[in-house]
């Protein structure tokens, strides 16, 4: 029997990484014999989502149960491991400055590790692997686990690219690195980060390119084009998204007048909602807006069948790769993007799947970029075919779960060729 841990965010409740999750899990289930959940989830209210018969959630680690404890990490068992963690963080120079962070990281991963569930868990199966979604929240645990086969370590934008965390230390790093069979990176500029990084800290070979996917449609006929050019746009408005500039360049497209028309619907909100809104009160004429607010992922996919959407734009000054913009390409809407972290991958000229500007781009150069793609006539771009390429979750999710059971079967190799 072989059983995998999966370490999530907030699958399976229907909020957060359930729609990162959901592309993977069903491939995930194929590949052992059954998924245990342990999620770090703050809101519940949502509810669970349909998971595959043999996957099950076993925890939630963000709730406190009756066996953690606040002395966890001075268990015999691991002070060995955090004086590990702490001495690779001192040579890194890493440790003095963020000491508080290094302290609460470790004693989140460790008290998940010890839970109960954790380690029923994994003395049921001794074929057991432990695979973190995020390297954050409860994925902090991976590091700390004992009795497992083999560690598999996913990495994103905001648990893997430290400098650009909220204080500029991701805990534990190095550590958590070390202790990964392998890594999965959702890009090629993730991967190399790592390489660049902590080369020294990850083991040979271990770092992987795994991209994300998304469904999309088997075949899309787009709607003619319309007298108002529609731009769209999907992300929390949050200031690394950057929402407001994608209205001020909207607002910078060459020739917008009532004779010629815009219309920007924008899905998402988050903290600077509200200063959004109050900064559209008053658009120039010809320049529609909707803010549409959170709305499910399953009414984004529905407005992209049924309306004709000229442009994608997503203007983060930091992304992984943007989901939002495997979505917009699956459906063969062109895009307008930054060129940061891995949307080069997704995004460019040379691919036909739209055009990137630079990070430090105006309000007025981004208008003429939307100009000119949501004129360019139907033929010029080909987003789908990127899509079905590298971002089809049919594709993704698979391959996926090959380098998740893999990390199993490198192991029962290794032993084998120890084996007299």
């Amino acid at each position: 029997m072989t059983r995998l841990l999966l370490f999530t965010n907030d699958y399976p409740y229907a909020t957060g990484d359930a729609v990162f999750v959901d592309k993977e899990i069903r491939y995930l289930a194929a590949a052992f014999d059954d998924v245990a959940v342990f999620c770090y989830a703050r809101d519940t209210s949502a509810g669970v989502v349909d998971m595959p018969a043999n996957v099950f959630l076993a925890d939630n680690l963000f709730e406190r149960a009756p066996d953690d404890s606040l002395f966890a990490p001075l268990r015999p068992q691991m002070i060995a491991a955090l004086a590990r963690a702490a001495g690779q963080e001192m040579r890194a120079g890493r440790l003095r400055r963020h000491l508080r962070l290094f302290l609460m990281g470790a004693r989140v991963g460790i008290t998940g590790a010890r839970r109960r569930a954790v380690r029923d868990a994994i003395s049921e199966d001794p074929d057991c692997v432990a695979y973190a979604f995020w390297g954050m929240g409860g994925g902090l645990a991976l590091a700390w686990l004992r009795g497992v086969r083999a560690r598999v370590l996913r990495l994103h934008r905001y648990d893997l690219y430290e400098e650009r965390s909220p204080e500029g230390y991701l805990p534990f790093r190095r550590f958590l690195l070390s202790r990964a069979d392998r890594v999965l990176a959702i890009s090629d500029d993730g991967a190399d980060y790592l390489r660049r990084t902590y080369g020294s800290a990850v083991r040979p070979g271990a770092i992987r390119v795994s991209r994300l996917g998304v469904w999309g449609p088997d075949v899309v006929v787009r709607p003619g084009s319309e007298r108002a050019r529609t731009v769209v746009s999907c992300s929390a408005v949050t200031e690394v998204k950057r929402v407001e500039l994608i209205y001020e360049a909207v607002r910078a497209v060459p020739g917008l007048s009532p004779e010629n028309p815009i219309r920007w619907i924008h899905f998402g909100d988050g903290d600077l909602f509200g200063e959004l809104v109050a900064r559209i009160a008053d658009p120039p004429p010809g320049l529609e807006v909707e803010l549409r607010g959170q709305v499910p992922n399953r009414d984004v996919a529905a407005f992209y069948e049924r309306h004709r959407v000229d442009a994608f734009v997503n203007l983060s000054s930091s992304e992984g790769v943007p989901v939002s913009i495997m979505e917009a390409i699956a459906y063969g809407i062109p895009v307008v993007a930054t060129a940061v972290g891995g949307t080069p991958e997704i995004v460019s000229h040379d691919q036909r799947s739209g055009e990137l500007v630079a990070v430090d781009a105006d309000a007025s150069t981004i208008g003429g970029v939307l100009r000119a793609v949501i004129d360019a006539p139907d033929g010029t771009y080909d987003p789908r075919a990127v899509w079905r390429e590298r971002y089809d979750a049919r594709v993704t999710g698979p391959a996926a779960a090959d380098l998740v059971r893999g990390a199993l079967d490198d192991h029962a190799h290794l032993n084998s060729k120890e084996t007299p």
